[in-house]
């Protein structure tokens, strides 16, 4: 597949991005796509490999190697470096429900185990696949199938993030009455209010979403389960249900002064800048001229400093609990890299306040706050870890002003409240499950099952427990 030469011909291009002090006055997609003739030089890079470890979707070490969808790539790539489009959009649809998301925001886990990346830069996958749906909405390759045969069966979908979108476009495909039903006022569920708008715009979600409806799935927002509806009512008009609500639990912040106002969780901040700016409304947590303070190292953090630098931040500094990773990779191939990579909220970050703003083996010791209650300042710590503990370093402490303290540390699960309210029984913040079954018509997939991961593992989870279903009813 692809030019037998391509990869010596052609180094791995990244798409331009606009500069960090324009793109930062909006909340808009700030890459430049490719033209024809070098997206398909990029294509044309794809080395025919006789073992494609980038569609492998294994586990090395516990941790998942390749696409987990098993996309067709290299079959796509030959396609793209021959102008073959549609056809090429054809083989992605093949395994991909929804490349218009992965393409923007996966981590592109079959990138790090390209075998052209093991002496060299790996094949320019994602953009690869984004060009490929985008060219697929533009040319209409991509119609509504509204002559789907009936099965008389129906499911209940609850939650419209990726792996309720993906379970849901799976059950619909083959034959089931689908109703998804969602908490909040628009679809999406981690898509929509998770990822900021310069990360995935909103647009490209709402238009997979009227494509869904056209194909006969029903949307319900609003409507959060267990409280607005409940799953005793749900039992009697749907023969199964499937909970894909992620993970709703927030990993606190621990330490003097936690109870204090300004301090915000990532996920709040984000969902409400996301939605004040769709809504054309002024910023509910307005950062500018504001000293901000994040807690974590992961894609959320840098979700948060991207925003904020928006938001015109006064300043910004991360703070990450592990050591600095090593600047060059300390993992074998195919493993995903371990090494240093500055994302580009960080990127602006750095760029506009002229230094790194990551601070390593640092976390907050106390919360200073006013008469008022109210966040001034943060006592930080430098720690190091012993043996799996976290263990302080002497006479480390320091001083930083703080009007606002944003807590990105990841999620521990579902909350003790909604496994209550959806009538499940949980263990350390996990439902208890059979694989996927609950019981005999009650489901769990994605994050909720899981546990946190990426986005395009909720994709492959989801369609997974939508296989279960099909299969229960064959």
């Amino acid at each position: 597949m692809g030019k037998p030469t391509g990869f010596m011909e052609y180094k791995r291009l990244n798409k331009s991005e606009y500069k960090v002090l324009d793109r930062i006055k909006n909340f808009n997609d700030f890459h430049i796509p490719f033209d024809l003739k070098t997206q398909r030089e990029q294509a044309s890079r794809c080395m025919n490999c006789g073992v494609p470890f980038c569609q492998s979707a294994m586990k090395v070490n516990n941790r998942n190697v390749g696409c987990p969808l098993s996309n067709l790539i290299p079959e796509w790539n030959h396609l793209i470096y021959l102008g073959l489009y549609e056809e090429a959009y054809k083989r992605l649809e093949a395994k991909a429900p929804f490349p218009e998301f992965t393409g923007n925001v996966c981590p592109a886990l079959c990138e790090a185990c390209c075998s052209c990346s093991i002496n060299d830069n790996a094949v320019g996958i994602r953009a690869n696949e984004l060009f490929l749906i985008e060219e697929a909405y533009k040319n209409g390759w991509i119609k509504p199938n509204k002559n789907i045969k009936r099965n008389g069966k129906k499911v209940a979908v609850i939650g419209s993030g990726p792996s309720g979108l993906s379970c849901a476009k799976k059950l619909n495909d083959n034959g089931f009455s689908v109703t998804v039903y969602e908490k909040s006022d628009r679809f999406g569920g981690l898509l929509m209010y998770g990822i900021p708008n310069m990360k995935l715009e909103k647009e490209i979600i709402e238009r997979r979403i009227n494509l869904l409806i056209e194909e006969g799935i029903v949307f319900i927002k609003n409507t959060k389960i267990g409280t607005d509806l409940s799953v005793d009512k749900l039992k009697e008009s749907y023969d199964d249900i499937v909970f894909a609500c992620g993970t709703q639990a927030a990993r606190p912040l621990i330490c003097n002064g936690a109870d204090a106002d300004g301090i915000l969780y990532a996920v709040d901040f984000l969902k409400e800048t996301t939605r004040n700016l769709l809504d054309e409304n002024d910023f509910k947590y307005n950062l500018k001229d504001k000293n901000v303070i994040i807690v974590g190292g992961g894609d959320t953090a840098n979700d948060c400093c991207g925003t904020a630098a928006r938001e015109n931040a006064k300043s910004v500094t991360e703070l990450e609990i592990t050591k600095e990773p090593p600047l060059e990779n300390t993992l074998p191939w195919p493993n995903y890299p371990n090494k240093k990579k500055t994302d580009y909220g960080v990127f602006e970050c750095n760029t506009i306040y002229g230094k790194d703003i990551r601070r390593y083996e640092t976390t907050i010791d106390e919360v200073i706050k006013d008469d008022n209650n109210h966040i001034i300042g943060v006592n930080i710590k430098k720690v190091r870890f012993e043996q799996g503990k976290i263990v302080d370093i002497p006479n480390t402490k320091e001083y930083l002003d703080c009007d606002y303290l944003i807590i990105a540390m990841g999620f521990l699960g579902t909350s003790d409240s909604d496994a209550k309210s959806y009538n499940m029984k949980i263990n350390r913040n996990r439902i208890i499950l059979n694989e996927f079954n609950y019981d005999d018509n009650i489901y769990v997939c994605g994050d909720m099952k899981n546990g946190q991961s990426l986005v395009v593992v909720a994709l492959k989870d989801g369609i997974d427990c939508a296989n279960k279903i099909i299969e229960k009813n064959r």
